[in-house]
């Protein structure tokens, strides 16, 4: 049986795909279930669109106003506003306006999708398209 945990946030990151984070639960945390994280993303900032067949996103927008493209469609989101996006269908978020976005998201399940990120910060910031398309195969996610 798994145990509870209490939530502490974590160190701010940056996220080389924009913004910074704060992780809430790491995947290790929640036996891979689970991935939460706080997203700070600046004015004008946005994860490009793309796919992942792995996992489930949950946005819930915590400050600021955000555009999410899900599939074909976009829409906004603002401070209260929760969002699911299922894997398999093709997505991306952007800051809108002059102010930045706080996001918490859910990713489940979590493992992947940490270990993904993680390894895309140790490229760094001079890791080729290449080399980012590469690693994102590997965990399959594909930016289109």
């Amino acid at each position: 049986m798994k145990k509870p945990k209490k939530a502490s946030l974590g160190d701010q990151r940056d996220f080389l795909i924009g913004g910074s984070r704060k992780v809430i639960f790491s995947a290790k945390e929640t036996d891979g279930d689970i991935y939460l994280v706080e997203g700070i993303m600046p004015a004008g900032s946005e994860v490009p669109v793309h796919v992942h067949e792995l996992e489930d996103e949950i946005f819930h927008v915590l400050e600021g106003k955000v555009e999410l493209r899900l599939g074909e469609e976009s829409f906004g989101g603002e401070e209260g506003d929760i969002i699911y996006l299922p894997r398999g269908v093709k997505h991306g978020i952007k800051t809108i306006g002059s102010s930045k976005a706080r996001v918490l998201n859910y990713v489940i399940p979590g493992k992947n999708f940490e270990d993904f990120f993680e390894k895309l910060n140790e490229l760094g910031s001079s890791a080729s398209d290449d080399e980012k398309s590469d690693l994102a195969a590997v965990h399959k996610i594909k930016f289109l």
